[in-house]
């Protein structure tokens, strides 16, 4: 990711964003520069806030690389909010306004290798982790297809003056069930800050929806929690959050087991 700025032919500059596919990326950026051009382009007939789309170069034949130009949004990543309740209210209400949107968009994935899924060494609740396997390996629940981010959580999102002002990444959008997206960000709120936040999390958003989440689709989510996960977390908090990694995996279980109460 680049922050560019372009001059056109009467002098002013603009600020942008570049997105290039690149090193063990590079294959698949043809197909991911057009699959998001064409979610961007939809996303402009929504009231979703999203970067707008300038230019793509899926091939690379003009900046060497697949890649994709949009609009700089003004906005700040943020991880330590004055007010919590305010700000989790937000977020849970920008994910109802995207699942309201009527756009055409790939199926989505499952990022759960279930092939590989088993019990972590390190957990002092097994019979829980179990549980959790013996389910998703289930067939899931028929979904109502509705757009998805597919990877909506706190870095996603750019705030202005305790507003949530807009919403960026947009290459994972797809068809599926709105549980995806409430699964990720109960997982990424577990992991950084609590179950108890993960739970409000849930709650607003099947109060503001008026739906309810089905739990094969919460427990399939926090499914994808793996220890490995600290390194790129500190990375991407950077000097705004430290992140507690001593008390992450006891956060995430908490969250599995009241997910898998549910129903």
């Amino acid at each position: 990711m680049h922050a560019v700025s372009i001059v056109d032919p009467k002098g002013r500059h603009h600020r942008c964003v570049l997105r290039r596919w690149v090193d063990d990326h590079a294959n698949d950026g043809p197909e991911r520069v057009v699959r998001e051009a064409r979610i961007l382009t939809d996303l402009e007939q929504t009231d979703v806030p999203a970067p707008r789309l300038l230019g793509l170069d899926p091939d690379g034949n003009e900046c060497g690389d697949s890649a994709l130009l949009m609009s700089y949004l003004d906005g700040h990543v943020e991880l330590t909010p004055k007010d919590p309740e305010d700000w989790l209210l937000q977020i849970a209400s920008m994910l109802v306004r995207i699942h309201d949107t009527h756009i055409d968009a790939p199926a989505a994935e499952s990022w759960l290798d279930q092939a590989n899924l088993k019990v972590p060494e390190w957990s002092t609740r097994p019979d829980l982790w179990q549980e959790a396997i013996a389910l998703v390996q289930e067939s899931p629940p028929d979904p109502i297809p509705c757009f998805v981010h597919h990877d909506y959580q706190q870095f996603n999102l750019l705030w202005r003056r305790g507003r949530l002002t807009s919403v960026v990444d947009w290459v994972w959008g797809s068809l599926g069930s709105t549980g995806i997206d409430v699964a990720h960000a109960r997982l990424n709120l577990s992991v950084l800050y609590s179950s108890e936040l993960a739970q409000e999390f849930l709650e607003l958003y099947e109060s503001l929806s008026g739906s309810t989440v089905d739990r094969w689709w919460d427990v399939e989510g926090l499914l994808k929690y793996l220890p490995g996960w600290g390194d790129f977390l500190q990375l991407q908090a950077g000097r705004r959050l430290k992140v507690d990694f001593e008390g992450m995996h006891q956060r995430v279980e908490e969250t599995l087991n009241s997910a898998l109460r549910r129903g």
